[in-house]
């Protein structure tokens, strides 16, 4: 034994000072192989996570599109593209501030499908975050078209909530607010109806 600067040390091979510079070493080493690691595990994620932000910015134009088509003639079966798109138990909140099941939204669809001209529309300001099995999309729907005669063009800032549902995005919430012109333009289409 010795005896250096008050510290006594015994020199035994669990105590040798070489031993613990190799040990610091080692867990420098491990310390270093696990930052790495979580490194890599952060970056894949990071990357899966883009990869299924790109899958919901997709969804929402994909739906836009199909329903445009519809909307302008073309022969799509809109229960069916609500159902590839939507969760069966979803409420859509509407710029009216009501909230209706997804049947009375495919019913709404449904009837303005014969009413509606010169459709037109598109998606501003789309912005997604995925978060493993859930996420959102926030954008603003502008559309227009003729309804019984009259030019609308709506401004519709719109939110999904969606949940990965067998490996599917699904809406499972979507409310839609709407500017005061645009709901000026629907209660006057609607007296027009009323008055025809």
């Amino acid at each position: 034994m010795f005896h250096h600067a008050g510290i006594i040390n015994a020199r035994t091979p669990h105590n040798d000072p070489n031993d613990y510079k190799g040990n610091r070493m080692r867990f420098f080493v491990v310390l270093c192989a696990l930052g790495l690691l979580s490194s890599c595990s952060q970056q894949q994620e990071t990357a899966d996570l883009a990869s299924e932000e790109a899958a919901l910015s997709k969804r929402v134009e994909n739906y836009h599109a199909a329903i445009a088509k519809a909307y302008r003639g073309v022969s799509i079966d809109t229960d069916s593209l609500i159902n590839e798109y939507f969760a069966p138990d979803v409420y859509y909140v509407t710029y009216w501030g009501t909230s209706e099941p997804i049947d009375t939204t495919k019913r709404r669809i449904r009837s303005a499908l014969g009413n509606l001209r010169d459709y037109q529309s598109r998606i501003e300001n789309l912005t997604v975050k995925a978060y493993h099995n859930s996420g959102y999309a926030f954008f603003i729907q502008r559309q227009s078209y003729t309804l019984f005669g009259q030019l609308m063009d709506e401004y519709l800032p719109t939110t999904w909530v969606l949940e990965k549902r067998d490996g599917v995005w699904k809406v499972v919430h979507a409310q839609r607010s709407a500017d005061i012109q645009t709901i000026t333009q629907l209660m006057e289409a609607a007296q027009r109806r009323q008055r025809q």
